[in-house]
């Protein structure tokens, strides 16, 4: 009998060790304990798009001081920790959601003001979040209400019972914190030990019974199978659907706020089950596919999901020191903080075959340097590749680290993946702390493209100059013929970004693989936006810089 687990476990591994970067972590609690919500929004990459005057004008002063304590009560590292992410073997922000937060009690009516959470647009662009008000009669059933518990200081004591722990312990482990055995998860629930109710669901579910999975957990599930081929894909989604144990308060909390008795659990994106408040129950049932089902109100992920953090601690991926720090003291309070392992330490030697012989390639003070050749040596073997010669191995894996198809030695394909992630989820802080920490800014990201054509997740436009100062090519080509410009146009990059391209040189002609300029480029995303009613000021000032630069 094997135990119910989380999908995608290494990435979710990955994900805990890149996407809140202690930096973020620490300039965020400053910010707190300052009182300053705007400077940790600004730690944890939150554009904050709201005039609180304007909410006092618009909504009255009580709705604006409700909107001030939900941003008091916010902590943007806390809450990306805890949004979704797209998978697939990637670690980005799940995309085109938007979340409602709100610390309130009671209903939330037409007229009133809720913070509105926006995530990105694109899987591999900035993982920069935007916070804005509107009005409760603009929410979309679409927009999950994210419980307070994954990202307000004053509700994150409630995690542990979010995951149907107790005081005394969590399910899966035993009252010091230890790992409990699988084999040693309890058949029927304890009332006397709470914590056994998602316990007895794995058991359940391990045992090919989601009927009595779910009836542990509190939930009258309705299995009547769908037509068509969505009953293989609801047996799999009944797997790996989380412990629904916090349902029922789950519900009563969004229907005393919203009126709402019936939700949709979505699972990869798509509608699974219809679950419902009724009298003394909750019921659940699986949906067969109807567009409709896209429409109704969706409950939020985090609520039904298996907890990341809990199942890499079980299988050994993630040590609860390592838990972001508001969550290791309310699911591990004996455990002590980990020592800071973000110190950057970029030096590598790598052991290189060339000629027949072991070679080392040195990554320091800014260079990659094959220091078993003499300059003059290297000079010629760089000479006789650009006359499409072959060169040795040691200059190869340099071409390769710089862009070029050749071969990567795998310590180096590890420190570029390390880089690259850093910079995804760390920005500008993060990038340039690698380059003060040596890394040579001529590094490829392995798809052909520069440190230039990942700009699009910076905020600080002269990191653009400091690289082209250093020597990276400004239009240089990735293998789909972008260039940086074409990027940041195109994947999320800011008009402060676009006009330091221009100004460091980028060429806004230059066509790409399907024949379009980054001109041409910034005029598509225009008409896509204007498609949206929540079209942002960027697309479309970004067309105006780069139309204005054309006719210089």
């Amino acid at each position: 009998m094997n135990q119910p687990t989380l999908a995608e476990l290494p990435v979710w591994q990955r994900i805990r060790r890149y996407a809140v970067p202690p930096a973020m972590i620490e300039a965020a609690a400053t910010a707190r304990a300052d009182g300053d919500w705007r400077a940790c929004c600004a730690a944890g990459r939150i554009d904050v798009d709201l005039d609180l005057a304007e909410v006092r004008r618009a909504h009255g002063a009580r709705q604006a001081d409700l909107i001030e304590a939900d941003l008091a009560a916010l902590a943007p590292d806390l809450l990306r920790w805890h949004l979704p992410r797209v998978l697939g073997g990637r670690t980005s922000l799940a995309t085109h959601h938007d979340w409602l937060l709100s610390t309130r009690a009671g209903r939330i009516g037409a007229d009133d003001a809720i913070l509105v959470l926006r995530a990105p647009k694109t899987v591999d662009g900035s993982q920069r979040l935007r916070l804005e008000v509107r009005a409760g009669a603009e929410a979309n059933p679409g927009w999950p209400d994210l419980p307070p518990v994954f990202w307000s200081t004053e509700h994150v004591d409630g995690l542990r019972a979010a995951y149907g722990g107790t005081p005394r312990r969590l399910p899966g482990f035993e009252a010091d914190g230890s790992v409990r055995p699988f084999e040693a998860y309890p058949t029927r629930v304890d009332p006397a030990d709470p914590a056994t109710r998602a316990e007895v669901f794995d058991r359940l579910i391990a045992a090919g019974d989601p009927v009595g999975a779910w009836a542990a957990a509190g939930v009258d599930l309705d299995t009547t199978p769908p037509e068509g081929r969505r009953r293989n894909y609801l047996a799999t989604a009944l797997v790996e659907l989380a412990l629904p144990v916090g349902l029922a308060a789950e519900l009563t909390r969004l229907r005393e706020r919203y009126d709402l008795d019936r939700l949709v659990i979505r699972h990869d994106e798509q509608p699974t089950a219809e679950v419902r408040h009724e009298p003394h129950r909750v019921t659940a049932r699986l949906l067969d596919y109807d567009r409709q089902h896209y429409h109704s109100p969706v409950l939020a992920g985090p609520v039904y999901q298996r907890p990341a953090d809990l199942e890499l601690i079980r299988h050994g991926l993630l040590d609860p020191a390592e838990l972001h720090p508001l969550v290791r003291e309310v699911l591990f309070p004996a455990t002590p903080a980990a020592p800071a392992r973000d110190r950057l330490d970029l030096r590598r030697d790598v052991p290189v075959r060339c000629r027949g012989e072991w070679h080392t390639l040195r990554h320091a003070d800014g260079r990659l340097d094959p220091t078993s050749h003499p300059p003059e040596e290297v000079r010629r073997e760089q000479l006789l590749g650009g006359l499409g010669g072959q060169v040795a191995g040691c200059l190869s894996a340099v071409a390769a680290w710089r862009g070029s198809t050749d071969h990567l030695p795998r310590p180096l394909k590890q420190l570029r993946r390390d880089v690259l992630l850093r910079i995804q989820h760390g920005g500008t802080a993060a990038l340039a702390a690698l380059l003060d920490a040596g890394l040579d800014p001529r590094m490829g990201d392995g798809r052909g493209g520069t440190l230039l054509h990942h700009v699009r997740s910076l905020d600080d436009a002269a990191l653009v100059g400091r690289l082209a100062d250093a020597g990276v090519p400004v239009d240089a080509q990735d293998r789909r013929n972008r260039t940086a410009l074409h990027v940041a146009t195109s994947d999320g990059g800011t008009p402060e970004m676009v006009r330091a391209l221009l100004e460091a040189g980028a060429d806004p002609t230059v066509q790409d693989e399907n024949g379009y300029d980054p001109v041409e480029m910034a005029g598509f995303k225009v008409e896509m936006y204007e498609e949206d009613d929540e079209e942002p000021p960027g697309p479309r000032l970004i067309l105006q810089i780069l139309e204005e630069w054309t006719e210089q």
